[in-house]
């Protein structure tokens, strides 16, 4: 909808165009930032109301918002360009700030400014389509001020005058202003939004905690008594090549495990550091997780426990194998467990354990081997007789399983009351058709989840085939 733009008769005298004769030239002034030979221009009328008026625009030029000529002009006062090229971001924000009421800029304006550091030299190659773009993403008037600002005390010339066709061309400027503000502004909620995507080799203990306090669960932290007694196993440390990277010994770490583990021949311990494709998406903490880790063992070819391996205790990464208990689980049906260990005397398990109908993840610091390779030798042999009654193979193995053991159990994401009343909120005003959509889409969801990240863009694609959108259905498939 076009709007019509009117003057308002209470503007300042500052503000109203002043008469002049029929014939006086119609020219554009360019200023620059020297007064020196430049003509005193007629002042000129903002097109912007600042109250009714049936006041006519017809054949009256109007201009951008901008300051006038004189409060353009260099002055004493005014900064150099080699003055502002060794402002600091302080500096700039607080120039910034004494132009705020001249340049019509609102704090936030000058918030984003500051929130992304800009020094003087970066300040003054700023330029309004910087400004309209990330990191910035500021919205039209306020860029084309600054922009036009930089422009000025770089002795830049700036167009102050333009002549609109008809109030309706201004209208839609304005129309076409206000939309791409309302468009960034829809980008920024849905960007707020989208996942954060971390691969487990890079979570710190930190961003771990808060991933697991966002999504509601809590940590019992074990001591190596509540595990005993255990029949402990017996062996040599192993010996690290200490000029060699850790990632070229997966192999003989690998045999190391097989034979302190002395697994039944229906169970596997692998080299897996390579295979790095997994993710979970968790979503109370709107955080994907992807990674893998370096050795897997399990019943048959099903893991069920995943060994991250360092070469000293100044290298473990708490957050990593915590990140890998939570991919594991998902990867699998077994219950998991994840260890962190230089496989010498310092080892750290994590499972999950459900007390009392609260879900938590178990953690245990073992400063001996022997007994930490016991705890990880029963929680598999538990594991791999209950995997073959799955599979209907009776095979019993003797298990000795310590009793925190006897509360693990799998990770369930929970539902809180608020998200289940929007569900049903949602399905109530759901025809046949969008509900079919919903639950093939969500049905997808699920399988994408279980798929390697190369696979996951024909899942996408799926997904799409059951879109909502009536209007532009899409393609399907032959």
């Amino acid at each position: 909808m076009l709007y019509p733009v009117t003057l308002s008769p209470t503007m300042p005298p500052k503000l109203r165009k002043k008469k002049k004769s029929p014939t006086a030239p119609k020219e554009d002034i360019n200023v620059g930032t020297s007064s020196k030979g430049i003509e005193k221009p007629e002042e000129i009328v903002s097109p912007f109301p600042r109250e009714p008026s049936t006041v006519s625009m017809e054949g009256v030029e109007s201009t951008e918002i901008a300051p006038s000529t004189k409060d353009r002009e260099v002055t004493s006062t005014t900064p150099s360009v080699e003055e502002i090229k060794k402002w600091s971001p302080e500096q700039v924000i607080t120039f910034l700030k004494s132009k705020k009421n001249e340049l019509y800029l609102r704090e936030e304006d000058i918030k984003i400014i500051e929130d992304n550091w800009v020094a003087g030299q970066a300040f003054l190659l700023l330029t309004e389509e910087n400004l309209l773009n990330k990191p910035y993403n500021l919205v039209g008037g306020p860029a084309k001020s600054i922009a036009y600002l930089i422009e000025t005390l770089k002795g830049g010339e700036v167009t102050l005058k333009r002549k609109y066709e008809s109030p309706e061309e201004l209208s839609n400027i304005i129309e076409s202003a206000v939309d791409k503000s309302v468009e960034k502004s829809v980008e920024k909620a849905f960007s707020r939004q989208k996942p954060d995507v971390i691969s487990v080799s890079k979570l710190s203990e930190t961003m771990m905690k808060k991933i697991i306090d966002d999504i509601g669960i809590k940590t019992a932290n074990l001591s190596v008594e509540d595990f005993l007694p255990l029949e402990t196993v017996s062996c040599e440390p192993f010996r690290w090549d200490i000029e060699k990277e850790e990632a070229h010994q997966m192999q003989d770490v690998e045999k190391w495990f097989k034979n302190v583990l002395m697994l039944p021949r229906n169970f596997h311990v692998k080299d897996v550091h390579k295979q790095v494709n997994y993710q979970r998406h968790l979503r109370g903490a709107n955080t994907i997780i992807t990674g893998g880790a370096d050795i897997s063992v399990g019943p048959s070819e099903t893991a069920c426990v995943w060994i991250e391996t360092k070469k000293t205790l100044e290298d473990f990464k708490e957050g990593q194998a915590m990140g890998e208990l939570f991919l594991i689980d998902k990867l699998h049906p077994t219950n998991a467990m994840t260890v962190l260990t230089d496989c010498n005397d310092n080892w750290i398990i994590y499972f999950f354990m459900k007390i009392k109908d609260e879900q938590y993840i178990a953690t245990s610091r073992i400063n001996n081997r022997h007994t930490a390779l016991a705890i990880i030798k029963q929680f598999v042999l538990e594991e791999g007789q209950n995997f073959h009654k799955w599979i209907g193979k009776d095979i019993t193995y003797q298990v000795n399983l310590p009793a925190p053991l006897k509360k693990k159990t799998k990770f369930l994401e929970s539902i809180t009351e608020a998200d289940d009343a929007r569900m049903a909120d949602m399905v109530g005003d759901m025809s046949e058709q969008e509900l079919f959509n919903m639950t093939a889409r969500k049905k997808l969801m699920l399988v994408r989840d279980y798929c390697r990240l190369d696979e996951q863009p024909q899942v996408d694609q799926l997904i799409r085939q059951f879109s909502d959108n009536y209007e532009n259905p899409p393609m399907m498939f032959a």
